[in-house]
Order: C-alpha cells, then structure tokens, then sequence
C-alpha cells in the first residue's frame, strides 16, 4: 500500500516535469501588434509593391486587404509569418484607385490594422 502511494505521489512529477520553468505564459498570451509604416510603390502599368514593419510576435501570416472606389475592403493575399512586403498584380485596372491595408493573424486572434494608402493606376505610366 505504502509503494502505491509513493507512486501516486510521483506520476504526476514524471508525466509533468519537474523543471523549475519560470515561463509564465505562451506567445497565445502576447497581444499582436499592428504592421507599421506600409507604404505602396506602383512597379508597373497595374503592379504594386506594398512593404511594412513586422511589429507582432508569433503571428502565423499577414493578410493584404484592397478596396476599390468605394466598396469595401477584401482579403487579396496572404503572406507568409515575418514578411515584410508583398506584390500585387491581379484584377488590377489603369484609370482606377485603390486603397490598402494589412493586419497580422495567428489562429483566430488578428491585430489591429496598419495605417492605409492610397495608389492611383493612371496613364501614362512612367
């Protein structure tokens, strides 16, 4: 009986660990912070380069928003945990504006949103 007892004492110690971990939290815990400083470059007669600072810890990806005229906002690209830039050349129209902004994600949590700018796809392009 005694052994039994010194054995339910010690399961929890081996399948636990018995490491004095000072970690009080995971990078769930961490509060996203918002991409900073986006800034949009025209790369060509319907391309725009879009580049940020990654200021969030542990996000899993960044998602590129665009919105056209004055309808709404949509998720245009996804971009891989710790970019910094990103490319966009689909569905684009010369004479049109289009407005951008991105966020980060990880699981369901998302941070808040960059700053937004503005790009005009005119003619003559340089």
């Amino acid at each position: 009986m005694r052994i039994l007892r010194v054995l339910l004492l010690l399961i929890p110690l081996v399948v636990g660990g018995c490491s004095g971990s000072t970690d009080t939290g995971t990078t769930d815990d961490v509060r996203l912070e918002a991409p900073a400083n986006l800034a949009a470059q025209r790369i060509g007669q319907t391309s725009v380069r879009l580049t940020w600072e990654d200021m969030a810890a542990g996000e899993e990806a960044f998602a590129v928003e665009r919105l056209r005229g004055a309808g709404t906002f949509a998720s245009i690209l996804f971009v891989p945990p710790n970019a910094t830039q990103a490319v966009d050349s689909l569905g684009l129209y010369v004479d049109s504006t289009y407005v951008y902004r991105v966020r980060a994600f990880r699981y369901v949590k998302s941070s808040g949103y960059s700053n937004a700018v503005t790009v005009q796809f005119t003619l003559p392009y340089p």
